[in-house]
């Protein structure tokens, strides 16, 4: 039997088929592009800008040592572990599913057996934030908006504040889940409920706080009409929030929920804070009602011209969220600069483009116009006044790293005298650069618990590590630790400079 070299093998791709296959699809996007209005075409040059410069933000962020343990740290331990089958993320001292349920990390193991580190997952929310600028446009068009009118409702939200500082705080889980929300929301107003599963379920693996949106979204829908798909999809959301936030994190993290410590002056757990609303009201109004709370509504409103009022049902997919946000104990859970404005910063985006659509249909042409026109003024206003971007006042006010550090050669040298795999502990702006091994400690973890764990987590013993690497500047009270430690002599300094220091275990 003789085989036609010339023919393609069973189980080999042929390549001539390969390359028909790829042209034929670069055409039919060509096609698209080619066939796209202008206004799409001018957002997408937007989005491409705003990659480009928070891409390169974020990078040099990361890369001059000015992010920290909590939140880059934990990220980057928790899905290097995951990726090869390990779960205790020693930053913080928890599974990583007993921190929160992100079971969308494992979409990122690939990267991670690929060596992906900090700046890999930085890129990624970079582009997958600045992307939600089209489900925008879409959400609009849908609506009836004009295309050039949709083209600045997807501008606004790329110049919205809030948006750049969660490029700014670097990867979150939740951040990433906006954009999944908006491509479910446009599926929902086509009725397009095999996407809308893809992408509410999309969603949801980022973080179980992102199941209270799509509950209410899920309501809005049986609201409007489609009962079935609403409830169901309100009901399914409904059962993963209650199983993870009331069953599987506290099992893992033995009967406590990690983020109950944050709530102690309203009752802590949601029954103590259901109990304090019934009993004590007012310790829960002033929180709700209080300046922080209006400070924090105010920065996420104005930027879209408070237009987003003008469509409270949609605003209703935020409000579990932002009162999640008011009701803790500490002020930057009420910041447009951090993750917890994620949800209600969703929610307000589709306000926004419901609101201008109202406008258009109760008021005319004009409004058609103005209306869109409006938020993009306010857009730059906020951008300008509030936003962390290099047009933005914010932009030079110690956000971002400065272009030249003169210990940054020390710091990079710190980090490449650890070997592979080794467990260290390494003080909290060390420590993201250090996270691809099984023990990673913050300093002063493990010889003094700070920041570990939940109440009554036990500690582990000082001797499980090999590696200290420390920065003298950000020490404070840790520094007689850190010379008692030395002085013992278990340790034996191998570099000292710029106020490194690393040094190696030589002693049980």
């Amino acid at each position: 039997m003789t085989v036609d070299a010339s023919a393609p093998q069973q189980g080999t791709a042929d390549p001539a088929a390969t390359s028909v296959l790829t042209l034929g699809w670069a055409r039919r996007w060509a096609r698209r592009v080619r066939d796209a209005h202008p206004a799409a075409l001018v957002l997408g040059a937007a989005v491409v800008i705003w990659i480009a410069t928070f891409a390169f933000l974020v990078v040099r962020r990361h890369d001059r040592f000015w992010d920290t343990d909590f939140d880059m740290g934990i990220h980057d331990q928790a899905l290097w572990l995951l990726a090869r089958g390990r779960g205790f993320v020693t930053v913080r001292g928890l599974q990583a599913f007993g921190h929160h349920a992100t079971p969308g990390y494992f979409l990122l193991a690939p990267a991670s057996w690929l060596g992906a580190g900090p700046n890999f997952l930085n890129l990624v929310q970079v582009t997958v934030l600045a992307l939600g600028a089209f489900p925008v446009y879409l959400i609009a068009r849908a609506r009836g908006v004009a295309p050039w009118a949709c083209a600045a409702l997807g501008t606004a939200f790329l110049l919205h504040p809030a948006l750049q500082f969660f490029a700014w705080e670097l990867f979150h889980p939740e951040v990433i889940a906006i954009t999944p929300l908006l491509c479910a929301y446009l599926c929902a107003t086509r009725r397009s409920w095999r996407w809308f599963a893809v992408w509410a379920v999309l969603a949801v693996a980022w973080k179980e706080d992102v199941a209270l949106a799509v509950i209410v979204l899920g309501l809005i829908i049986a609201w409007r009409g489609d009962r079935r798909v609403g409830l169901a999809t309100a009901g399914l959301a409904l059962v993963w929030f209650v199983a993870v936030t009331f069953i599987v994190m506290p099992a893992i993290n033995g009967g406590v929920l990690q983020s109950e410590g944050i709530y102690s002056g309203v009752g802590g757990s949601a029954g103590g804070i259901v109990d304090t609303a019934l009993s004590d009201p007012g310790r829960i109004t002033p929180r709700v009602f209080g300046s922080e709370s209006g400070a924090f509504a105010w920065k996420l409103l104005l930027p879209f011209g408070l237009v987003p009022l003008l469509a409270p049902v949609v605003l209703l997919i935020g409000l579990p969220q932002f009162l999640i946000d008011v009701l803790s104990d500490v002020p930057w859970t009420r910041m447009i600069t951090f993750h917890y404005a994620a949800l209600p910063f969703t929610a307000l985006t589709i306000g926004m483009v419901e609101g201008v659509a109202f406008l258009g249909r109760r008021l005319g042409p004009p409004a058609r116009i103005a209306a869109p026109l409006v938020v993009l003024v306010f857009a730059i206003f906020g951008t300008i006044a509030w936003g962390p971007s290099p047009v933005g006042a914010e932009y030079r006010k110690g956000w971002w790293p400065p272009a030249e550090d003169t210990r940054l050669a020390a710091k990079q040298a710190a980090i490449e005298a650890v070997p592979e795999g080794a467990s260290v502990s390494a003080s909290y702006t060390l420590v993201p650069h250090l996270t691809h091994r099984a023990e990673i400690y913050s300093f002063p973890n493990p010889w003094r618990p700070a920041n570990w764990g939940v109440p009554g987590s036990p500690s582990r013993s000082p001797k499980r590590v090999d590696w200290i690497v420390i920065d003298r500047q950000t020490l404070g009270s840790e520094q007689q630790l850190l010379a008692g430690i030395l002085r013992r002599g278990n340790f034996r300094v191998v570099l000292d400079r710029d106020d490194l220091i690393v040094a190696r275990r030589v002693h049980g």
